[in-house]
């Protein structure tokens, strides 16, 4: 999965997270504090210079007990490793949505369904899963076009990231298309009439020119036909 950051937000939440980065305390290095001041708890020095013997012993019990209790306190409290830093980073992503583009063709024609929220009619499109996506695509589309999984090959083409109006949300996002190309074995019947309503969806097969030529699909959807255009012939 790619993502879309801003340069300037990444250094911010480097500069912002680099005392933590590469500062885990580990047990060694309590045990290892630990031995320093009971070292100096129970060695005997001898005076140097001018200075008591009794004064260097409590100079390194005190430096010891500093040391052990900073330790302890970032053991305790900086619980900050690599899967943060990667949350973080994630959190950065300025793609509002991913979605797999489904591409089915039937000679020159693409199949389009009538979205209710965009009102435009549009390309099959599914969530895209971090996981198995190819799986989860045969799965929407065996219940929502109720075609056996068997005759359907789904192959990962391309994908773009790209701001666009949602007209769905009144404003401009960052949507990343992964563009899948649908072949089906067989062409169910009811599949093979200029437009068709399974589930109560309106589905309609679509020329490139036709697309290009709806003043809807213009205006609402423009970027993502010429994608799918420059993706697949």
């Amino acid at each position: 999965m790619r993502l879309y950051i801003e340069k300037k937000d990444l250094e911010h939440l480097l500069e912002n997270k680099s005392e933590y980065i590469g500062n885990n305390i580990t047990w060694d290095t309590i045990f290892a504090a630990v031995s320093f001041l009971l070292s100096a708890l129970t060695a005997n020095y001898d005076s140097f210079f001018m200075i008591p013997s009794i004064i260097i012993k409590y100079f390194f019990i005190v430096i010891g007990v500093l040391y052990l209790f900073k330790i302890g306190k970032e053991f305790m409290t900086k619980k900050y490793n690599y899967e943060n830093l990667i949350n973080d980073i994630n959190n950065l992503d300025l793609v509002a949505h991913r979605h797999s583009l489904v591409i089915i063709k039937n000679k020159d024609k693409y199949l389009l369904y009538d979205d209710e929220r965009w009102q435009c009619k549009l390309f099959i499109n599914y969530k895209t899963k971090d996981e198995n996506n190819e799986t989860a695509i045969k799965e929407a589309l065996e219940k929502d076009l109720q075609l056996d999984t068997s005759t359907i090959n789904c192959e990962f083409v391309t994908s773009r990231t790209q701001e666009k109006y949602s007209v769905s949300h009144n404003e401009n996002r960052i949507y990343n298309h992964s563009l899948y190309s649908i072949t089906l074995s067989k062409l169910p019947a009811y599949m093979k009439k200029d437009n068709f309503v399974i589930n109560n969806k309106h589905y309609y097969w679509m020329t490139m020119d036709e697309m290009l030529s709806d003043s809807n699909i213009k205006e609402k959807n423009l970027e993502v036909v010429y994608f799918v255009k420059d993706s697949i012939s």
